[in-house]
Parts: C-alpha cells; sequence; structure tokens
C-alpha cells in the first residue's frame, strides 16, 4: 500500500545552518494522526526532499525560525557527591 501526503503543519527550521526543517504531517497510512517529521535537503528519500523544497518555498506558509534547545546546568558537585 503506498501511503500518500495529506497535510504538513508547524514548518520550523530544526537547525541554525537551515539544511533540515521539523514539521509535522498527516499521511493516508495514519488517517488523521499527527506525526512529527524532518525534511531534509539531503534526506536519502525523494519524498523528504520534496518536502522541504516545498516548505523552503512556502507551500506549507512560513517556516518559523529556529529556536535552539533550552541549555541545562549541571547538577551542582555536591548533589553529585551526595548521590554516590
Amino acid at each position: 500500500m503506498n501511503a500518500y501526503l495529506i497535510s504538513v503543519s508547524t514548518p520550523r527550521w530544526a537547525n541554525q545552518e537551515h539544511t533540515a526543517i521539523d514539521c509535522e504531517i498527516t499521511t493516508s497510512q495514519f488517517g488523521t494522526e499527527s506525526l512529527p517529521f524532518t525534511a531534509s535537503q539531503n534526506d536519502i528519500e525523494a519524498h523528504g526532499r520534496a518536502i522541504f523544497f516545498d516548505l523552503v518555498a512556502g507551500v506549507y506558509g512560513p517556516v518559523a525560525d529556529y529556536v535552539p534547545p533550552p541549555v541545562v546546568p549541571a547538577p551542582p558537585i555536591e548533589v553529585i557527591k551526595n548521590n554516590e
């Protein structure tokens, strides 16, 4: 069974270099279930590259800016020593 793309939403750059875009997709295979997807200009699959270039072209709306993950501070050394 071949699946086909139903929708693409919430595109946002996945990295600072703008070589990948995170988004949510729905496909015929999974009905209305929204699935996380990362489209890349260098994807080994043709559909990944096609979705990436459609996203860059604005077919699914603007691509939101890249937001780096929050920096999680390391626990204080005293906490580490007390847990050993």
